[in-house]
């Protein structure tokens, strides 16, 4: 049986993100991703259902505690002669090139087993309530600088696992590298670059869309840690929270949806 090999896929954990799942993979359609691997952790909206006969998602349904490494683990083993480059991102995350297009971006990195994306965080913008009209129209303030934070781009024919956490990750063979070409073997890149590869971080959202975040748990740590619970455990709190990463006002990806997806 000849298999066939996309050359981008995406690798995602999911929790009850029905109402935004669409606006997402609309996007990263759009960006030449062209097959995804979606493991839902115990969703209990309508995410299944939004998944099924969609011919480029591979869904996967777990309960399982702490699932982040092992669905990771498991999307890298079972599918790693499927795809030359496969993202790990999340549901809040939108990938893209600024001012190019991701695939042939991705063509200059081929000597590399991967590549460190820094993430720009955006914040509540304000919005106390979830705003009719979707995230990347809404959601235009952001931090001052791009996190020091990365999300790898992998290949997995020379990618082991996870490397113990949800931004980097083991390799067989070689070092990831940041978009400068510079080794970037961790979860931070502290040159904080978004030139050539950017994701723009969603992890606010509205008051109303925090406080269901905190609710909700997290799929990289055990449901028993402190942690499990972004609101205790690491102080935060939403109050503080959703003043937080809305200090400039930047809508570079309008203008890149604009130029290429009209």
């Amino acid at each position: 049986m000849k298999i066939k090999r996309h050359y981008l896929s995406v690798v995602a954990i999911m929790k009850d993100e029905g109402k935004n799942l669409q606006e997402w993979l609309q996007f990263h359609r759009g960006v030449g991703v062209e097959h995804f691997y979606l493991y839902d952790n115990g969703s209990t909206d309508d995410t299944k259902k939004l998944c099924e006969g969609q011919k480029d998602i591979s869904y996967f349904y777990t309960d399982m505690d702490m699932c982040q490494m092992a669905c990771y683990y498991n999307a890298l083993t079972a599918f790693r002669d499927q795809s030359r480059w496969m993202a790990f991102i999340d549901l809040d995350e939108f990938l893209f090139a600024p001012g190019g297009d991701l695939k042939d971006r991705l063509k200059d990195f081929e000597q590399y087993p991967g590549v460190a994306v820094n993430e720009v965080f955006y914040g509540s913008n304000g919005f106390q309530k979830r705003p009719a009209g979707g995230v990347l129209r809404n959601y235009v303030r952001r931090g001052e600088r791009p996190d020091a934070h990365i999300k790898s781009i992998v290949q997995p024919m020379v990618t082991l696992c996870p490397a113990g956490n949800p931004h980097s990750f083991v390799y067989t063979q070689g070092v990831p590298v940041n978009e400068q070409k510079v080794p970037c073997p961790g979860p931070f890149n502290e040159s904080r670059t978004v030139d050539l590869f950017r994701i723009n971080h969603y992890w606010v959202k509205s008051k109303e869309e925090y406080e269901k975040k905190i609710t909700r748990g997290r799929a990289d740590v055990p449901s028993r840690d402190p942690m499990f619970r972004y609101s205790t455990g690491i102080g935060r709190k939403v109050d503080e929270v959703i003043q937080k990463d809305n200090e400039v006002y930047d809508t570079a990806i309008w203008e890149f949806l604009e130029r290429d997806h009209g």
